[in-house]
């Protein structure tokens, strides 16, 4: 019994001393789910946290997004909490976080990821809405893509989701693969002064 306990506290120790480390290696379990958003590294820690008044939910399917810090445009900006719908069935919501790593602070981009395995089936993306905003996106994330759940599977990449007055990220997917067709991205096109949002689809 003393190697499993022993083998347990210094598992416990080698995570406590390396919390950006080990943020980019999702377990077994989480390793075809969570898509791995890449750190910015930062020299200016982030002001405190902001006391927020959380306000009754619209509807139970609701998810409450905490207000935090998110560095924007080479500087920090409060992004206020609110209450958001997720962009499909399937995800749930990855909280932004710092992490303080020696003279520097690493920010994680919060972002919408899947709860479970993608089933082996063809992506079909949900009806096409028309979203048309005045807030350019920010630039893509380049993803850590999550091993793949077969052989065949076809990596469908994230994107910026537009909610109430914010952008968010939603991580990209697997798919069966959609014989004949190929994968054309959701994106946004610039429209004059504002930015419409185009819904990916097989082509």
């Amino acid at each position: 019994m003393r190697f499993p306990i022993l083998r347990a506290l210094a598992l416990a120790a080698a995570m406590s001393l390396a919390p950006a480390a080990i943020s980019f290696v999702p377990s077994v379990a989480s390793a075809q789910t969570a898509v791995l958003v890449p750190a910015v590294r930062v020299a200016v820690a982030p002001p405190p946290l902001r006391q927020e008044v959380v306000p009754a939910a619209p509807s139970a399917a609701h998810v409450w997004i905490a207000g935090h810090w998110a560095w924007r445009g080479g500087q920090h900006e409060w992004v206020p909490g609110h209450w958001v719908l997720a962009p499909e069935g399937g995800y749930v919501w990855e909280p932004a976080r710092w992490v303080h790593e020696g003279a520097e602070w690493l920010y994680y981009e919060g972002h919408w990821r899947l709860a479970a395995p993608p089933p082996r089936a063809v992506y079909q993306p949900p009806p096409a809405q028309t979203v048309v905003v005045e807030t350019a996106p920010p630039a893509p994330i380049v993803e850590v893509r999550p091993a793949a759940p077969y052989a065949e599977a076809i990596w469908l990449p994230g994107y910026w989701y537009w909610h109430g007055s914010r952008h968010f990220w939603v991580g990209g997917r697997w798919s069966a693969p959609y014989a004949g067709h190929v994968w054309e991205p959701h994106h946004w096109e610039r429209d004059g002064v504002r930015w419409r949002f185009v819904v990916g689809r097989w082509r």
